[in-house]
């Protein structure tokens, strides 16, 4: 139970933190130059909680859909693969879903699918590297 709480805590951090840095630092730009698209700064502070919310939500059930997955193989393989599942099924799907009703340019799409993806890539390594199992005793 302690490691799954802490694969919680530690992928929450690395969520908010990388979503930070993709959406606030590295998208600035390109948000700045679709601002009609948007929500005002303040509206979109007012709604931080449901961000929040959902970070979270997503970072649970990732971690115990990991944990009923894990096989008896290396932790950074199964990290990295969970990862890639996760961009498949969240990223990937959420971006081309919102390209479609959204009239945001395709290269924003892009660079979300590449840095969401790598953030999945790492929540998963992160989570793996957490929740491996005790090495038996020899």
């Amino acid at each position: 139970m302690k490691k799954t709480i802490a694969a919680i805590v530690a992928g929450f951090v690395v969520q908010v933190a990388g979503l930070v840095l993709i959406h606030s630092v590295w998208l600035k730009r390109d948000y700045l130059n679709t601002a009609a698209n948007w929500r005002s700064q303040e509206a979109m502070h007012a709604r931080l909680w449901a961000m929040l919310l959902a970070i979270l939500i997503y970072v649970v059930a990732a971690v115990l859909i990991y944990l009923r997955g894990r096989e008896a193989k290396e932790w950074i393989g199964q990290g990295v693969r969970f990862g890639v599942l996760l961009a498949m099924v969240a990223v990937v799907y959420g971006s081309l879903s919102s390209w479609a009703i959204l009239p945001v340019p395709h290269m924003l799409v892009v660079k979300w699918i590449v840095g969401e993806s790598a953030l999945s890539v790492l929540f998963g390594v992160v989570v793996a590297w957490i929740c491996q199992p005790k090495p038996t005793g020899a």
